[in-house]
């Protein structure tokens, strides 16, 4: 049976406000009685001063509220599937606040928030939530911190977004230019004057930093990452990982147990 076609209306939506006002009178009544007051907002706000401060310890302080005295409201029937939608709203609400305020670049913390939103829907314990939670705010507050120290020429910012988007593809000097509109000679010595370092070498830079995360974090071949990464073959890549870590891509590997989660 084929989905029918809804024109939406007030008066489609009109039992389902109905039946929200009820239960909002219900819950407000109920807090109300128990002397309850959410303190989400303010709970919110200084756990983002403490990201944008990169203050572990005021983060940690601010974590031990939720075991000690935090009244969030019922978001669930579970007390566990209560605590994720907390979390989950936390992680989600700080990371659009960092981008909307330009604290952080956008593809990343956003990247941050759905690993962090989908090992929070995968834990199965309040502790193992919070650690969850944690990581995630962790490295939110670590990217605004880096974000902070590079004064980028937004020439410069425009193409490492462009190389970051670009990794798995052969990625072109002539062909970054073009997508900034300014000349290859222009971007090349912008870049290098901003970074003290040369753009081309960047790029590898980027290759392979992102092959040791694959390598550590994943169970993807070196074959695999070789190709995903746009090197023309698996022995290419080895030879220049080797001169860059000092290590061939397996022997690398093998410094780090695997993680099975």
């Amino acid at each position: 049976m084929k989905n029918e076609s809804v024109i939406l209306t007030h008066e489609f939506f009109q039992d389902y406000l109905d039946k929200f006002e009820r239960r909002y009178e219900k819950v407000v009544f109920e807090r109300q009685e128990d002397n309850k007051i959410h303190n989400t907002v303010e709970w919110g706000n200084w756990v983002y001063e403490s990201l944008i401060n990169n203050d572990t310890e005021e983060m940690l302080k601010a974590l031990q509220m939720i075991k000690d005295n935090y009244q969030p409201g019922n978001l669930s029937c579970d007390q566990l599937r209560s605590r994720k939608n907390l979390a989950i709203s936390l992680i989600s609400a700080i990371a659009n606040l960092a981008a909307r305020d330009r604290l952080v670049e956008n593809e990343l913390v956003l990247n941050v928030a759905d690993i962090c939103i989908i090992m929070c829907e995968e834990a199965k314990t309040n502790d193992e939530l919070l650690k969850c939670t944690y990581a995630g705010l962790f490295k939110i507050s670590s990217l605004m911190k880096d974000y902070r120290e590079r004064s980028y020429h937004p020439i410069v910012r425009e193409c490492k977004d462009y190389v970051y988007q670009h990794l798995h593809r052969e990625i072109k000097i002539q062909d970054i230019a073009q997508f900034l509109n300014v000349t290859p000679e222009h971007l090349s010595r912008t870049f290098h004057k901003s970074e003290g370092i040369a753009l081309k070498q960047y790029i590898l830079n980027e290759r392979i930093q992102r092959a040791k995360n694959l390598l550590r974090y994943s169970n993807y071949t070196v074959t695999e990452i070789a190709y995903y990464l746009a090197f023309s073959s698996p022995s290419h890549f080895g030879n220049v990982f080797k001169t860059k870590v000092g290590k061939t891509p397996n022997n690398y590997r093998k410094s780090f147990p695997y993680l099975s989660n």
